[in-house]
């Protein structure tokens, strides 16, 4: 059947680079069209394999054009429209009717479906304000696939499409719509349009020219459509990275990246362009950082050079932007619509609602293809009935619940062990790096490593520490619910256990890991930790579940499909260590007791599993223990000088009851915010009721062993007593105690399993004692959550008031103030402090030594009113005292009667007194006089006056040779004042005084240890190749796979080639092997549109109804015909149109290296239909065989 007489005149260009093995199906779909180019020019742009002779065979050297390789696809577009074939005159099939000329734009891998071109004219018809037209693009490989029906960009450059990664057609994105811009592939544009805008920016080459030219398109007034019912399927080989690009050396991903920048840059208004140009330099950093983390240097290296490439010429952006001036700032007003918004969270949130939504994917997935499954709920509501959503919602209602009294206090959250964050990052910063504390007396000492790792987070909450203290503290049991129920897929696996008794399971086992998580989050030393400040304790518990996770990876567990490979599961073991390495370093700086216990377990690991683990496993296990302690030099180093400080956290060391035997059996560390010791009776009683348990023995005994291990780590840890500067106290047991909670835990979720499966068991006594461990377990985290909200968690943590301290002694750089306080054994603690409050991690940089003895015994003689201490406290720059509520403190009667002290203040917060003589940190000393002077936090820079005679520079700091010191330039020499302090000798005449601190090994130290905690997490991470090069992969692999099996079938026989070849072409005239082989030059003829039907190598595609003329109402690829439907048609010949066929499939095998029969007699038969030549009807035998070959390639292909 002819096609239907119409007005339109169409101009096909197909471009084609290094595409042989698309060549031959695009050319089938697109010269089988139903309704016909009528003008075909191909170009070629420097192709190295068979592509250029396919061309030549099937089209004719007449109507092909060779141009460079370096030949982008915009001048090759424009190249083709000048050829003398784009310009051939069409007879009219009704003379005098004004014609419409289109250009139909083509690449090599993009295969049109068979009535593409008449429903996009269809459109043009009905609307003659569209004069750019997009096709619905499916992938080649899968073509069910969608990858656009019209594309966007946002202010980042993104291109966005709209749809989810491997979205499935299935009608629901189909209709007529205005978009920003549509694809280049299978892009109609009306000719005069095309000219008008002078085509495609050639400055782009390849990438986004295809979104400038619609941008240009709009603003001249123009409408860009996307329509669904025409098909086109595109390998998208140029991006994807399949073949290589010719006309430059460069990546695909830099030219995308820089064109998209170029593209937004050039047609956005003024104001609006430089807003996007700061929000892209800023967004390329942080992505080229992100592409570096995550192990594609190559990536990133793309994305700095693209920026540089758009920056670096400003004349060719200024000249595109002069030549779209016009209609610019109107068009933006109209096109702001089709700009997606918050594109980055929406894939965010995809991301997470895809991660928890695996177990119904799962089940999806394993349902059969032929069998239709009913859309589920939407993403939110998935995400809301996963078990570990309502978890973590749950937690953080009850946390919320329990803290209702430090909500409020968040920005000043403190007592207990935690001290209040003041500040901001940069002064955690300032502290981490500084080789010098100004804190007490002074303090050379390194800051512990958890304030290096609170400023990270304080940098990344822009800057608020006391943000991140609130959610690491107060946060921590929603947190650790997370982790735990992440870790819980060890202990629960997805898959029920095999047998009889489970063919069917009532609860869920996400609901179990749910479970496992609530005990975890709400245990007895999580509450604690919150209701005593004890910031690491928090971190640690978070934590745990996650190290727990990775070292169960570093063992090959759990398994999966991935561990059939050798190699893979050795680069997944070795990631894991360095993660298990990173995450147990951030740990042991928040807690050092946590490496000794890693230590240890990893210990009994080598000896029960020595001769199992191997030379990998072992490694694996050496760098797991031996990275945290290096990573943290020189900390570590002090550690071991002085043991007893594992036994320390991070924060202040204070007093607390040392926990009874019974608090300790029960997992109950005891002191502030512990629950009754009766909510953890029921997880015990489980986990005793799992011993005698068969079928999970190795779970229950290992269980127990950590149980038991914790446990008696916890009685070592709680009857040492620890000093910490001026405090002395018990040690904590409570993160001891996390792990033998955790081995409890895990033997008492054997039976639960247990439990849950026996239930749906047909024995009644079975199923009895199911529901009651099923009722005990659910106890567990309901009283342990309703004794938490009602006891609160208010106590000693809470609200830090800001006049604890005068106003008038708060000067840092001023004197210091002696703070005392007599804990409740009678014993006198007290505080040096310069200025405010101590900040995070000055109380880990005490003094130590003699220095420390000599305060201890001033403050001693102070406090028992021995008198004479005023002195020697000045000299050490005190010049106030300072005792919080004094009513309530005896101290106040000592300090009213001592002669050398002055009640300056008092109040119901504090009571102050000063010594006689004025301090400082800086004083000169002339005789008995003292002479304070202005002093920086460590550097000083002073005049000073002349004197009488040679005087005493006294620094109130330790003389540890670290300092440096000149008057006027010269140096001046050191010495040691009252056997600690560092003081120099100044002459009568004075001058500059000038007072440095080297800090250069501490900065070093800093950059090094940076640098290797970078490394180890690079070496954490696992690479991120791109989704689209792992699906191209497979569709590589797969069209090669289908290529040998056609080239297999060919060679087995010719003579079913040769029938479905002339079924597929349904031409009349002789046999097509009798035709001459050499290509004439075309002729303006025509031949009919026939259907196109599958080759032996490759079955085609199509997305509408298998007419000639298409009917009203038909919904194209919405309705997703069968792809084996072939309708009958009847030769006619039509004097303005050429009909095209092509019968090739084994075009894959050419690229293996197969040269096969059918594939030569293709590439002829489509040359002879260019041509005209009408070969002799197929017989309805060889139709039938052919149907039949047709049913046995999509059986190989399923």
């Amino acid at each position: 059947m002819s096609p239907t007489p119409d007005r339109h005149v169409v101009t096909a260009v197909l471009v084609a680079h290094e595409g042989a093995r698309w060549l031959p199906e695009t050319l089938k779909a697109l010269l089988t069209q139903t309704r016909p180019v009528q003008r075909l020019v191909a170009v070629d742009t420097g192709s190295r394999d068979r592509g250029p002779a396919v061309l030549a065979e099937v089209v004719g050297a007449g109507n092909v054009l060779t141009l460079p390789r370096t030949t982008g696809y915009g001048e090759a577009v424009a190249e083709a429209l000048r050829h003398a074939a784009a310009s051939l005159p069409v007879p009219e099939d009704n003379p005098g009717e004004q014609r419409t000329e289109w250009v139909w734009l083509l690449h090599d891998d993009s295969a049109p479906a068979h009535d593409a071109l008449a429903l996009l004219l269809r459109v043009a018809d009905n609307d003659p304000n569209a004069t750019v037209l997009g096709a619905k693009l499916r992938d080649w490989t899968d073509r069910r696939v969608l990858l656009e029906i019209g594309v966007a960009m946002d202010g980042a450059g993104r291109r966005e499409t709209g749809l989810d990664r491997r979205e499935f057609d299935q009608g629901q994105h189909d209709g007529i719509r205005d978009v920003l811009a549509v694809s280049s592939a299978g892009m109609l544009v009306r000719r005069d349009v095309w000219e008008r805008l002078g085509g495609f920016d050639l400055e782009f080459g390849l990438f986004r020219d295809d979104i400038d030219f619609c941008w240009r398109a709009h603003a001249a007034g123009q409408r860009v459509v996307a329509v669904s019912d025409a098909v086109v399927f595109h390998a998208e080989a140029s991006r994807r990275g399949v073949r290589e690009i010719g006309m430059a050396a460069e990546s695909a991903r830099r030219r995308d990246r820089r064109n998209a920048l170029y593209t937004l840059l050039a047609n956005l208004p003024l104001g609006v362009m430089f807003r996007a140009l700061a929000r892209n330099v800023w967004s390329t950093l942080v992505r080229a950082l992100l592409l570096l983390v995550v192990k594609q240097p190559q990536a990133a290296r793309d994305e700095v050079r693209a920026l540089g490439d758009v920056l670096r010429s400003p004349g060719r952006l200024r000249r595109a932007r002069a030549a779209r001036a016009d209609g610019r700032r109107h068009v933006y007003r109209s096109i702001k619509r089709f700009q997606p918004r918050w594109v980055a969270a929406r894939h965010a949130f995809d991301t997470i609602t895809s991660h928890f939504a695996e177990q119904s994917d799962a089940s999806r997935r394993e349902a059969p293809d032929d069998i239709p499954i009913p859309e589920g709920p939407g993403p939110v509501r998935r995400l809301l009935a996963h078990p570990g959503i309502v978890l973590v919602i749950a937690l953080t209602v009850v946390s919320i619940a329990a803290e209702r009294s430090l909500l409020t206090a968040a920005s000043r959250l403190g007592g207990g062990a935690l001290v209040p964050a003041w500040g901001g990052a940069s002064d955690l910063w300032s502290q981490y790096v500084s080789g010098w504390h100004p804190v007490g007396l002074g303090s050379a000492e390194g800051s512990p490593p958890y304030v290096g790792v609170l400023a990270v987070l304080s940098t990344l909450a822009f800057g608020k520490p006391w943000v991140v203290v609130s959610v690491l503290l107060l946060g921590s049991v929603p947190l650790a619910g997370l982790t735990a129920y992440l870790a819980a897929r060890l202990v629960v696996p997805e898959t029920p256990r095999s047998g009889r008794r489970a063919a069917r399971r009532r609860i869920p086992a996400s609901v179990v890991r749910a479970w496992f998580a609530a005990v975890y989050a709400l245990l007895p030393a999580a509450t604690g930790a919150i209701a005593g400040g004890r910031l690491g304790a928090a971190v640690v518990i978070v934590l745990l579940p996650l190290i727990a996770v990775q070292v169960a990876r570093m063992y090959g567990l759990p398994r999966s499909a991935a561990d059939a490979d050798p190699i893979a599961r050795a680069k997944r073991a070795g990631r894991a260590s360095w993660a298990v390495a990173l995450l147990l370093t951030i740990a042991m700086a928040f807690v050092p007791l946590t490496w000794p216990l890693a230590l240890a377990a990893g210990g009994l690991t080598w000896a029960l599993f020595a001769g199992r683990q191997g030379p990998r496993g072992r490694r694996n296990l050496v760098i797991a223990l031996a990275v945290p302690p290096l990573l943290l030099l020189p900390w570590t180093l002090g550690m071991i000088v002085h043991p007893s400080r594992f036994l320390l956290e991070a924060g202040l060391h204070t007093t607390s009851p040392v926990p009874t035997a019974r608090e300790l059996l029960a997992l109950n560390p005891g002191g502030p915010g512990a629950p009754a010791q009766w909510t953890t009776y029921g997880l015990l009683a489980i986990a005793l009721c799992a011993l005698p348990l068969r079928g999970r023995r190795t779970a229950v005994l290992a269980g127990w062993m950590l149980a038991i291990f914790g446990s008696l780590v916890a009685i070592l840890v709680s009857t040492a007593t620890v000093s910490k500067g001026a405090d002395s106290a018990p040690a904590w047991p409570g993160v001891a105690l996390v792990f033998a909670a955790a081995g409890v835990l895990l033997a008492a979720t054997a039976l639960v399993q247990r439990g849950t499966e026996v239930l749906a068991g047909r024995h009644l006594t079975y199923r009895a004692f199911g529901a009651l461990i099923v009722l005990a377990a659910i106890t567990v985290p309901a009283l342990a959550a309703g004794t938490w909200i009602v006891r609160g968690a208010g106590d000693p943590v809470g609200r830090v008031s800001s006049d604890t301290i005068p106003s008038f002694v708060q000067d840092s750089t001023g004197p210091r103030t002696l703070v005392l306080h007599r804990e409740p054994t009678g014993r006198v603690a007290y505080t040096l402090l310069r200025g405010t409050e101590p900040m995070l991690g000055e109380a880990e940089t005490p003094v130590t030594g003699p220095l420390r003895n000599r305060l201890d015994d001033l403050v001693s003689g102070l406090a028992g009113g021995r008198g004479g201490e005023g002195r020697a406290l000045t000299r050490m720059g005190v010049q106030y005292v300072l005792v919080p509520r004094p009513e309530r403190e005896p101290l106040t009667e000592v300090l009213d009667a001592d002669p050398e002290l002055t009640r300056l203040a008092r109040s119901d917060a504090f009571g102050t007194w000063g010594l006689p003589s004025p301090a400082g940190r800086l004083m000169l000393m002339e005789g008995q006089t003292i002479t304070p002077l202005e002093a920086g936090h460590t550097d000083a820079a002073v005049q000073i006056p002349p004197g009488d005679s040679t005087r005493t520079l006294l620094l109130a700091e330790p003389a540890d040779g670290g300092w440096h010191a000149s008057l006027n330039g010269d140096s001046l020499k050191s010495e040691k004042v009252d056997g600690w302090a560092q003081g120099y000798e100044i002459p009568a005449s004075g001058g500059q005084f000038e007072l440095t601190r080297g800090m250069w090994m501490r900065h070093t130290w800093i950059a090094v240890q940076a640098f290797a905690v970078i490394a180890v997490a690079v070496l954490a991470l696992p690479g991120a190749p791109a989704a689209e090069a792992e699906s191209e992969s497979r569709g590589r692999r797969r069209a090669g796979t289908l290529a040998r099996k056609a080239a297999r079938r060919a060679d087995r026989g010719t003579q079913a080639l040769r029938r479905r070849a002339r079924d597929t072409l349904s031409l009349d005239g002789p046999d097509l092997d009798e035709q001459p082989a050499e290509p004439e030059p075309s002729t303006t003829q025509n031949l009919p549109a026939e259907e196109p039907v599958s080759s032996p190598g490759r079955r085609s595609r199509s997305s509408g109804s298998h007419r000639a003329t298409p009917r009203a109402g038909d919904s194209g690829s919405g309705s997703e015909r069968s792809e084996r439907e072939v309708s009958e048609t009847t030769p006619s010949r039509s004097s303005g149109s050429h009909g095209v066929q092509s019968g090739v499939g084994e075009d894959d095998a050419a690229e293996d290296g197969i040269e096969s029969p059918g594939r030569l007699r293709g590439v002829r038969r489509l040359r002879r239909a260019w041509r005209g030549e009408v070969p002799e009807p197929s017989s309805p035998g060889d139709e039938a065989e052919a149907s039949s070959d047709d049913r046995v390639g999509s059986e190989e292909r399923s």
